[in-house]
């Protein structure tokens, strides 16, 4: 048990390098101050170019996908849990490395929104989920020019495919472990469009900056 908490502890540590801060201080620059006032990779493109971008999304995507992939791979055996345990010890994984990039110990607890991090542990999870957000995020991107709303109709759509992807029940009518993931997308999902209700607010009021447009925030 000690074993899978301090797994659990790593991944939140993991999750809470602040990469895109880290690209903005390379370059003079604190992200927080500038664009969104946001660290995710989505601010470092606007504010650094793609140069930074790209790298930054990489390496957010990445710390959800790793730890979660050795999670899954490692826990049963490595940390001696099976069943609700190592289900229930992949899903705390998933929460600790996506609430180490929105609320970052290195930043007084304040982080990204949460994405493209989101984006890494459900390629780890589970690729038809993935495969759904995803999809949703290119439709409503490519139609708008527009990464946020792409991001919050992608949050839906991963709740609503998580919904339809894990079973609720075991074939003997018992609570089947599958739950804790239905639970993790529903709360993830959740979190991330909390995370952006600022620029819920902006898409309100038609203010909300396109990647189409000259202009940006």
């Amino acid at each position: 048990m000690i074993w899978t908490i301090l797994y659990i502890l790593g991944a939140y540590l993991v999750g809470a390098v602040p990469f895109g801060y880290l690209a903005g201080k390379c370059n003079g620059i604190d992200l927080r101050e500038h664009g969104s006032c946001n660290i995710g990779a989505t601010n470092a493109w606007r504010v650094l170019g793609k140069q930074w971008g790209l790298p930054v999304f990489i390496m957010d995507f990445l710390k959800g996908f790793l730890p979660v992939l050795g999670a899954m791979t490692w826990m049963p055996d490595w940390c001696g849990v099976e069943g609700w345990m190592a289900d229930l010890g992949v899903v705390l994984t998933c929460f600790a490395v996506v609430l180490g990039h929105t609320y970052t110990c290195f930043l007084g607890f304040k982080g990204g929104k949460g994405v493209a991090t989101t984006a890494g542990v459900l390629f780890a999870l589970n690729w038809v989920v993935a495969c759904w957000a995803l999809g949703a995020w290119l439709v409503l991107m490519l139609a708008t020019g527009i990464v946020s709303l792409g991001s919050i109709i992608a949050a839906v759509a991963m709740i609503v495919s998580g919904w339809f992807n894990y079973e609720l029940f075991a074939a003997d009518g018992s609570v089947c472990s599958q739950v804790l993931y239905i639970g993790f997308f529903s709360l993830i999902g959740l979190l991330v469009i909390v995370k952006h209700r600022s620029n819920i607010v902006r898409l309100i009021q038609g203010t909300e900056p396109s990647f189409y447009s000259k202009k940006s925030k």
